[in-house]
């Protein structure tokens, strides 16, 4: 009768180890990260409930953009700010260095995100042609509790007409920044989205229905600032802890960049520059 019991138990862990691959298998972590009408459940829906986000007291120093250093810091450095891309080592006119698309179609990437210059200073351009596609940049050792602000720069050029980041079939930015600094334990991102929207006022913050949605936080809207660069500053750390209850782990999984108006069907056009990462204010 043991050794029934026994063979009958190990049969079960093989079944649910099954399930749980079959889980990863069929689960595509970089869909996840996508909000737009060809997500599940998504098509024609209409807004989820809003909330009104605070911004987090998070800083920009005095020296806004640091020197090139590499990740990680020794123990005991306390060098404030790290430069995770700039840009300025890609050539002009091709697609930036260590990018890659997030679901492999790089052929689609290069064709919507080009390097481009302008007074002397490199930064990335993107350009919706229908594509919708996620670039990302791995940053695994990146420790958001040490440098738990990250800045950047962004210009919106041409706004997806009545975009909503609410609504699968109005779901686009003209400029959005992508942050994850966990997975869970069959590979789903837990996702920050950073967005300059439309129509939703700043402020807004939101996540729709489905497996892995990500956490979407208006930090500019509308037209206003349409065409001039704009400093972003944001305490990733602290919205991670806000949004799911506890510090990210030491090792991020990276950042990601998408402009996208294939929802709406509308043109969509931003820019990317000056990623930095920065220590807190009390250099915790």
């Amino acid at each position: 009768m043991k050794k029934r019991r026994a063979g009958t138990g190990k049969v079960f862990f093989l079944l649910a180890g099954g399930v749980v691959l079959c889980c990863a298998a069929l689960i595509d972590p970089s869909s996840v990260l996508r909000s737009d009408s060809k997500g599940m459940g998504s098509k024609g829906m209409g807004p989820s409930p809003v909330s009104t986000w605070p911004r987090t007291d998070s800083f920009i120093p005095a020296v806004a953009w640091a020197d090139h250093a590499d990740l990680p810091q020794r123990r005991g450095d306390v060098q404030p700010s790290i430069v995770i891309e700039d840009f300025d080592n890609s050539d002009v006119g091709g697609f930036p260095l260590t990018w890659k698309a997030w679901r492999g179609d790089d052929s689609l990437a290069r064709d919507m995100y080009t390097v481009r210059e302008e007074n002397g200073n490199r930064y990335l351009h993107a350009a919706d042609d229908g594509s919708s596609v996620i670039i990302r940049k791995r940053l695994s050792e990146w420790d958001a509790n040490e440098f738990p602000v990250l800045s950047w720069r962004w210009r919106a050029r041409v706004l997806p007409k009545d975009g909503d980041e609410r609504i699968g079939s109005r779901n686009d930015s003209s400029v959005a920044v992508y942050v994850v600094l966990d997975q869970n334990f069959v590979g789903v991102p837990k996702t920050l989205k950073y967005v300059w929207s439309t129509t939703l006022p700043v402020g807004t913050y939101h996540r729709r229905d489905g497996i892995g949605r990500p956490h979407v936080i208006v930090l500019e809207s509308g037209e206003e600032k349409l065409g001039r660069w704009v400093e972003e500053s944001v305490d990733v750390q602290a919205d991670y802890v806000r949004i799911f209850g506890k510090k990210p782990p030491r090792k991020a999984v990276g950042i990601g960049i998408l402009t996208d108006g294939n929802a709406t069907g509308t043109d969509s056009q931003g820019d990317y520059d000056d990623f930095v990462v920065h220590r807190s204010r009390t250099g915790s």
